[in-house]
């Protein structure tokens, strides 16, 4: 199916779908059920933008690593040179890849009822931050690649 899409629309076009979805959830009054959802647009939008990339600079494994999962992709794309330095931040700890994986599993891990606070909830300051700091990477590598 993916592959379907993509012969209708480019990467590009498609990462910047999936960022809008992910941000047309954010605006909804209702997130408490969408914040999954919204999780997944972004790391849909990441996927596709790292396939961009891929396309930009030409890499000869292009068709084996479309298949990667999203952190895998930034992963082989953080041994490029060029963008190592744009890329290493975001996929290490507390970086856009890592919270999202990270908000992934507090959503999936059941509830305990026994603990009075956490500081693990996820809210929608942090979403916002998260959905912010995707738009300052993908930009600052669309304009890197650009100007390359």
């Amino acid at each position: 199916m993916e592959r379907a899409i993509k012969e209708i629309a480019s990467s590009s076009e498609l990462a910047n779908l999936y960022q809008d979805i992910a941000k047309n959830l954010l605006e909804q009054n209702n997130l408490d059920n969408q914040n999954y959802l919204f999780l997944i647009s972004l790391e849909k939008s990441l996927s596709y933008f790292a396939d961009e990339i891929f396309e930009k600079i030409q890499v000869a494994d292009h068709e084996i690593i479309s298949n990667f999962s999203c952190k895998a992709k930034w992963q082989s794309l953080s041994k490029n040179t060029t963008i190592q330095n744009i890329i290493i931040p975001e996929i290490s700890h507390g970086g856009v890849i890592e919270q999202i994986y990270s908000y992934q599993i507090l959503l999936l891990s059941p509830k305990r009822d026994d603990l009075i606070s956490t500081d693990s909830s996820i809210d929608l300051k942090k979403l916002n931050e998260l959905l912010d700091r995707s738009y300052r990477w993908i930009s600052l590598l669309r304009n890197n690649l650009d100007e390359c």
